[in-house]
């Protein structure tokens, strides 16, 4: 049986942090905003993602519990797809260039179409992308071209 992802989460460049006494608000370059609570212990970390993406403007990836509210930042990282596999009748099997492991983009991603065509193309065009995981079980999570986002790695 194929786990499930537990985490949904979406490459996000920040444009703009406002913080006051209940934590910081932040705004997104794709539009929206959404709410880092003071009282998150990872808080601290958060925010310091949070303000590299801003002054980089690269992604980061944001996981987001009810409303507004943000309940993770995950570092994003990029690299060249060098394979997308179909071996595996629960995911597709991804291997990067710079990266040890199997990667694995699981068919019940919501957005397993985009992202498996993100993943090919790249291929193809021996592109760099930028993308966050799952680190337990190296679950590809969400895949944004280099060209979204300026100065890559």
């Amino acid at each position: 049986m194929a786990e499930t992802l537990t985490t949904v989460a979406r490459l996000l460049i920040v444009r703009k942090i406002q913080e006051d006494a209940s934590g910081a608000t932040l705004g997104f370059q794709e539009g929206g905003h959404g709410h880092l609570a003071l009282g998150d212990t990872n808080y601290a970390i958060y925010l310091r993602l949070a303000r590299r993406s801003q002054e980089r403007q690269h992604p980061v990836g944001v996981s987001f519990g009810d409303g507004q509210a943000i309940t993770a930042l995950i570092r994003a990282d990029n690299d060249v797809p060098t394979l997308v596999g179909e071996e595996d009748p629960d995911c597709v099997q991804v291997l990067f260039a710079g990266h040890d492991g199997v990667f694995r983009l699981k068919r019940d991603h919501p957005g397993f179409d985009r992202l498996r065509a993100l993943l090919g193309e790249a291929v193809r065009e021996n592109a760099r992308v930028w993308f966050i995981v799952q680190k337990r079980d190296l679950a590809v999570l969400d895949v944004l071209p280099t060209t979204k986002a300026k100065n890559p790695i």
